[in-house]
């Protein structure tokens, strides 16, 4: 037997399901067999796909910014025939950094893949959202590093710890 998933739902209301794989590319969906993602996809019958790849990506230096466009119009093609009457959103990557010389840069392809997904989104008929632009733009990952929002690593985000930003009175 082969589990793919497990659902609990109600009659009426919104059903949130996740499919996270550490370290995965948008890629990883074009190894997956068509037929199979149709019918698990269908049987779910989603009303909205969002789509949330890049980071790993732009480490990834076998990709251009126009074969990693190219790859993803297949990918958006290979989920709109899974589920043709759902919108799709592709959320663009967050903001990522790197320790070069000493000091935190910013993660210079992180640009790149934005933009290619920003067009086959744009293309494929999809709504795209540039994350790293809502966050504050290129380089600001520090500032959410410092404020608690992501982790050491300059690339990963996290909830801040509310222990640590709880006012504190103090005795008079």
């Amino acid at each position: 037997m082969r589990l793919f998933g497990w659902a609990t739902e109600n009659e009426r209301g919104v059903t949130y399901e996740t499919l996270g794989i550490n370290g995965a590319q948008a890629s990883i969906v074009m190894g997956w067999d068509q037929d199979l993602l149709d019918a698990h996809v269908a049987r779910r019958d989603p009303a909205l796909i969002v789509l949330a790849y890049g980071t790993n990506e732009a480490g990834n230096r076998d990709y251009t910014s126009e074969t990693y466009q190219e790859m993803y119009a297949q990918l958006l093609a290979r989920l709109r025939k899974a589920a043709p009457t759902a919108s799709i959103l592709v959320v663009g990557p967050p903001d990522r950094m790197y320790r070069s010389r000493g000091k935190w840069v910013p993660y210079p392809r992180i640009g790149g893949i934005i933009e290619a997904q920003r067009a086959a989104a744009l293309a494929a008929g999809c709504a795209f959202w540039d994350l790293r632009a809502k966050m504050g733009g290129e380089g600001v990952m520090r500032d959410w590093m410092l404020a608690g929002l992501a982790q050491r690593d300059h690339v990963h985000l996290t909830v801040p710890d509310i222990r640590k930003s709880e006012p504190r009175c103090s005795r008079t």
